[in-house]
Formats: C-alpha cells, sequence, structure tokens
C-alpha cells in the first residue's frame, strides 16, 4: 500500500526564555504583524511571514503571547505553524530558526494532527469501508461517539479527466471516531473532493504526486491528538511514553505514532452475530501489520484525576449563571478566571478552549 504521511497541523508551547515579557524579534528571514485582538488565553496575537524565493512574504505560523491567567508566567506563548509551512522540505530547520531569533524554549506539544494520504487502503476500499459500517456489515472495535459525512444526489469520484462521476445516491465522504474536544480522534475522508468543493492546497497535491498517488481519488486518514492524548502507557514496554517535538521531527517514529492510534481508534471487523470476543476476530487490514507502533494504553492515574478536575472547572466557570444574585454576578470574572488558571495549570487548556462556547447558555436554578 503507497501512503503520503504528513503533519497537518501543529501547535506548541514555549517560554520566552528573556528577562522581560516578549517582544517580537525581526530577522533577514521572519517579520510579525500584530493583530488588533488577542485570543481567548492570550492577550497579543502576532502573525509571523517568511520571506519566500520570489521576494515577497508567505504566512509561516501564528505566535500567542501575554497570557490573561496567571497562573502561566508571563513569559509562556503559543506557536501554531500554519498548513502550508508544515509541508515546506525545510521545515523543521525554519521552526528551529524561528525558536531559537526569538529565544524561544519548546516545553511541548498542544496539539498536533498526522494524517495519512492514499487511493485505498490494504484490504478495502475507503468508500466501502464507509459504507460496510453504514450497513452494519462492518463493526468498529470499541466504544463512542462519531460521525457519518455524506452528499446526496452529488458525485464524488472523478472520471479520467477530473469530472465528477454521475451519482444520483447518497455519496459517503467521511467517517470519524470521537469529538474534537477528545483528547484524540480520528477522521478518514475524502481529500480530493474536500479540496475541490472547499478550496485548493497545491502544496498538498504535490506531495500526492512525489508519492505516486493519484490525484484524481485521494483519502486522508488523520489522527488529531490533543495535550492529555499525548501521554499513554506502552503495554509491551510497561513504560510510559509522553509524545514531544523530538519524535514527530523522526520521520520513522511519526510513523510509529500514526499507527499507534490508528491501530486502537480505527480498527474494523466484519460483522456477524453471536461475536463472543471481539479481539480474536481478524481485524480488516488497512496498512501493513508490520509496521511498528505501540500497545497505547491508559495512564490510570492521570485519567481518573482528569475527571474531577474538568467538572471542578466546568462548575467555576458557570458559577454566576447557575445561581442568582448581585454578590454572585460580582465574582463572575473571578470564578471564570480561576476555571482557566486551573484548566491551563493541569494540561486541560485546548479543552477547555473548546467547551467554553457550550458553556456560555445560561443554566440558572
Amino acid at each position: 500500500m503507497t501512503y503520503s504521511l504528513a503533519i497537518d497541523w501543529l501547535k506548541i508551547f514555549c517560554f520566552f526564555l528573556g528577562q522581560d515579557e516578549w517582544e517580537p524579534v525581526c530577522s533577514v528571514r521572519f517579520t510579525y504583524m500584530r493583530e488588533t485582538y488577542g485570543t481567548r488565553c492570550f492577550s497579543r496575537l502576532y502573525r509571523v511571514r517568511m520571506a519566500n524565493s520570489e521576494g515577497g512574504m508567505d504566512e509561516f505560523a501564528e505566535i500567542e503571547a501575554t497570557p490573561y491567567s496567571s497562573i502561566l508566567p508571563e513569559y509562556a506563548v503559543m506557536v501554531r505553524f500554519v498548513n502550508r509551512a508544515l509541508y515546506l522540505p525545510d521545515f523543521w530547520e525554519l521552526a528551529e530558526e524561528l525558536l531559537t531569533v526569538n529565544n524561544f524554549q519548546c516545553k511541548g506539544i498542544s496539539r498536533i494532527d498526522i494524517c495519512a494520504d492514499f487511493n485505498e487502503f490494504a484490504e478495502i476500499n475507503p468508500k466501502a469501508l464507509i459504507e460496510g459500517f453504514a450497513a452494519k456489515r462492518l463493526r468498529h472495535i470499541g466504544r463512542g461517539v462519531g460521525a457519518l459525512y455524506f452528499n446526496h444526489g452529488k458525485g464524488v469520484e472523478r472520471d479520467e479527466f477530473g469530472k465528477p462521476k454521475p451519482d444520483y445516491g447518497v455519496n459517503y465522504t467521511g467517517l470519524s471516531f470521537g469529538t474534537h474536544s477528545s483528547d484524540a480522534h480520528v477522521y478518514l475522508y475524502n481529500k480530493t473532493f474536500e479540496l475541490l468543493t472547499q478550496g485548493d492546497k497545491p502544496w498538498i497535491k504535490d506531495t500526492w504526486v512525489a508519492a505516486g498517488l493519484d490525484v484524481r481519488n485521494v483519502w486522508r486518514l488523520e489522527v488529531s491528538i490533543k495535550s492529555q492524548g499525548l501521554k499513554f502507557k506502552d503495554r509491551a514496554s510497561g513504560k510510559n511514553v509522553e509524545i514531544d517535538v523530538t519524535m514527530v521531527y523522526d520521520t520513522h517514529e511519526l510513523d510509529k505514532i500514526y499507527h499507534t492510534f490508528v491501530r486502537k481508534l480505527f480498527a474494523f471487523i466484519r460483522n456477524k452475530s453471536q461475536i463472543k470476543n471481539v479481539t480474536r476476530e481478524p481485524r480488516i487490514v488497512l496498512f501493513d501489520d508490520s509496521l511498528p507502533a505501540y500497545d497505547r494504553g491508559a495512564i490510570r492515574n492521570i485519567s481518573a484525576g482528569d475527571r474531577m478536575e474538568r467538572i471542578l472547572i466546568k462548575s467555576l466557570y458557570q458559577f454566576a449563571d447557575r445561581y442568582r444574585g448581585r454578590y454572585i454576578y460580582e465574582a463572575r470574572e473571578r470564578a471564570q478566571s480561576l476555571a482557566a488558571s486551573l484548566a491551563y495549570g493541569t494540561g486541560l487548556g485546548e479543552w477547555y478552549e473548546d467547551k467554553i462556547n457550550q458553556w456560555e447558555t445560561p443554566i440558572h436554578k
């Protein structure tokens, strides 16, 4: 099976190693533009641009600085690299240069999306897999929520001239397990169709051509991992694993991490009656089974604590909405600030950012 592996999203948490609050350091390669607004958790947002070979400027990264919460030191910053930059052949050298000129020290990954692009799985067509799951001919190993994506009455597959083949039925375009607030979730979708309908990205197509893929019908299986999902136990060795930048920089290690999550979150068997033990049923082969992977398991002492912390954070944020009274409303800002501080202090910052929109709905008692 031929596939192209890439990092499609990368956001890292850093410390500024200077004496005072960070200020942008311009160089021959990088320039900065400050936005008139910040983000939910940082008051300053900068867009980093990089000089290209044609004498112009390309977007390279975003830097969030000056946290609102006092629990984070004033020298804490977030760096998110834009999608196009991640596909540059010298991305890691450029990223290291940006961190070095600004005196940033990477402390960990906040979120990373790893994806494989291909035309066919090793043993099944991606569209057939989705259709089989929807029709209950295939069974997903594991429980949880997910989503099925389709277009009704619109062709998805392309002919030799790049035009949609007529098809007026239900065309399945994607299947996901987990949610955007999950520590890790996985999403299979028709990437060619997405680029045709939502905007082209030539730099991604260049990787397809280089890998020898048929660009008319490329599927993507993407794993999105947030900070809490980056820590797990390898049951084969008994050791705890924490994914950091040095690991994803290594192509072989990145491949191993990717297949670890795919095997755990996106595994299928053929459905039949009276299955007593799904672990004994032969799995449908998606990628080469001989590819290395960790035997991912939960770190129990972390998982148990997270649930209680999430309940406390949510309760603090909704404190003033849940109860009535002038003095309670006056304490709202302090309660929400404490919720943010607790979230970032326990590594739940990304989860907190995903959830606060849902928590804005009043729930008065």
